[in-house]
């Protein structure tokens, strides 16, 4: 996978994720530079983070979205992984991992909504996007 491939993957994902809950997300720098990460057979790739925060909604439509956005993770294939914390800030963890350190994590609780991750780690032989 190139480095447009694994940021259009991943970000497609994202944009949908946060489309579910309209509001007002903190702004995503989609074009910070990413940091080096393992490839097979001993080579190193880069690999890039997007993140991004909002305000939080009511328990009810926090526990609505993430059943949402399990959904939106299981369609991926990738490994799915919920916790739920019952205590008094709710927390609420949803993450997706796949192939070539591909990960996504969607957490909500009583202070915020948060969603982030790690796009694939991609052939970056030159250097160019760290």
């Amino acid at each position: 996978m190139d480095p447009e491939e694994a940021r259009t993957e991943y970000l497609d994902l994202f944009n949908k994720i946060q489309a579910l809950a309209p509001g007002d997300w903190t702004k995503v720098t989609p074009d910070k530079a990413g940091w080096v990460c393992d490839r097979p057979l001993g080579t190193e790739g880069t690999q890039v983070s997007f993140d991004t925060s909002r305000s939080p909604l009511s328990r009810e439509e926090m526990d609505v979205l993430h059943d949402k956005v399990k959904a939106l993770f299981e369609a991926t294939g990738f490994n799915l992984r919920q916790e739920i914390d019952d205590g008094p800030n709710f927390a609420r963890h949803t993450v997706v991992l796949g192939p070539d350190k591909f990960s996504m994590g969607f957490g909500t609780g009583k202070y915020g909504i948060t969603l982030s991750g790690n796009t694939r780690c991609f052939a970056d032989p030159e250097g160019k996007f760290r």
